[in-house]
């Protein structure tokens, strides 16, 4: 395994693994723990002999989105930042090989926009997809909107993303994000064991369904982002992310 400070990268038997290593902040996303993870996409996507991406985080959470303790002070700094993200994103449903994303404890805030952009999903018993951005005085980032109206309908998406809400594995299984809960013990494994089965099948056509399936969900995806981009730079400026954000910074602050 390679480290790339606090993302970890694996590649075996055609299988290659980004890992969330920042446990002890339960995975937030640091600027520069978003440029390691950027990099070790492309790399994954570059690299001929990984035919399967699996993301899983370290610790007790998938990821909690991130770090608002390192947070831009303006509207064009947080502009930039969420294009990082949405970036990352877009190459993952870009990229000619299916991805996997395992899910434990909370997926929050950009975490679950990540989670989401993987092909498939498996979550442990135990885990969250949560979407707070509204209780934070911002809109979704990521690409999450769409994300999750493609996958689990509109009506759905406007009622999570309108009350600031989240959805447990149980939810998720149920509204057809995915099909694999399990165990928060076996996820390791079930993931893995995902993985191996479907590089068990000829990449060529899990390259091309994944392209076909794109051709519906995904369509209009990147001028989602852009106005996506925008509108949460323009949410920034408001008084209600102000006041949100000083209050999550204390409370952070405070746990430290």
């Amino acid at each position: 395994m390679d480290g790339m400070g606090q993302v970890l990268i694996e590649k075996s038997s055609g299988l290659g693994v980004i890992t969330l290593s920042r446990p002890a902040k339960l995975n937030a996303l640091s600027p520069s723990m978003r440029a390691a993870f950027g990099d070790g996409l492309a790399a994954m996507a570059r690299d001929d002999d990984i035919k399967i991406v699996l993301l899983r985080g370290e610790g007790s959470d998938f990821c909690v989105g991130a770090d608002l303790l390192d947070a831009p002070e303006t509207a064009l700094a947080w502009r930039e930042r969420i294009q990082v993200a949405q970036a990352h994103h877009l190459a993952m449903i870009r990229m000619n090989k299916p991805t996997i994303a395992a899910v434990q404890g909370r997926a929050l805030g950009g975490g679950a926009s990540l989670a989401l952009a993987a092909d498939l999903l498996v979550m442990a018993d135990d885990a969250s997809l949560v979407f707070p951005f509204v209780r934070l005085g911002l809109v979704p980032d990521g690409g999450v909107s769409m994300l999750l109206q493609a996958k689990a309908g509109a009506a759905i998406a406007l009622d999570v993303l309108l009350n600031g809400g989240s959805l447990t594995a149980e939810e998720a299984r149920r509204i057809g994000l995915t099909r694999r809960v399990v165990p928060s013990s076996q996820l390791d494994a079930a993931s893995r064991a995902l993985a191996a089965s479907l590089l068990t099948l000829p990449w060529e056509a899990l390259m091309l369904t994944k392209a076909l399936c794109a051709q519906h969900w995904a369509a209009g995806f990147e001028h989602v982002l852009a106005h996506e981009s925008e509108a949460f730079a323009l949410a920034t400026t408001t008084a209600g992310h102000r006041n949100a954000i000083q209050a999550m910074r204390g409370a952070l602050k405070r746990k430290d």
